[in-house]
């Protein structure tokens, strides 16, 4: 592929990867009030008040898995996750970059399988329903299924930059 065409195709997963980010963020942050707003109601009603929030547990843990999956892509879209940083230093830069590429190339496949696995999972939960919200049970594995799309093209997009990184320094 052209290096003009690689440097074009990157700027645009750029824009899509800062577009992405910022509803992750925003979204992440509203469903972190809203978590902290309905625990402390539940608490408020179940204590003070004397009559429980029957559906809070339900809704709190519905929101906690949102927000499980949406902050580890989040994280996974800034390379702030777990990595070897140490051993791979050691190595010459060639073998950091095949190792780099072999990763992504991994992740990728797996994040494929996970998309596939979920969905198949959500379709098997659509006619189970979470009783006190009155939605279907597929409502928490959602969240990974999204959140593995999102991470499959944060993949792609970290593949590009290494790759036209590379062929900068060339």
């Amino acid at each position: 592929m052209k290096k003009s065409i690689k440097i074009s195709i990157l700027r645009r997963f750029d824009q899509l990867d800062r577009i992405f980010g910022k509803a992750e963020i925003i979204f992440s942050s509203f469903l972190l009030v809203m978590m902290v707003l309905v625990v402390g109601l539940g608490v408020f009603l179940r204590y003070i008040m004397r009559s429980p929030l029957i559906a809070g547990v339900n809704f709190s843990t519905l929101m906690l898995v949102w927000l499980t999956f949406f902050g580890g892509s989040t994280i996974y879209r800034q390379k702030g996750h777990i990595a070897i940083e140490f051993v791979m230093d050691h190595f010459p830069d060639s073998f950091r970059k095949v190792a780099t590429v072999v990763v992504y190339i991994i992740i990728a496949v797996s994040l494929i399988i996970v998309v596939i696995q979920t969905f198949c999972l959500m379709i098997l939960q659509w006619d189970q329903e979470i009783v006190a919200l009155g939605i279907p049970r597929s409502f928490l594995s959602l969240p990974l299924f999204i959140a593995a799309i999102l991470m499959f093209f944060t993949t792609i997009h970290h593949l590009l930059a290494e790759s036209t990184e590379h062929q900068r320094r060339e």
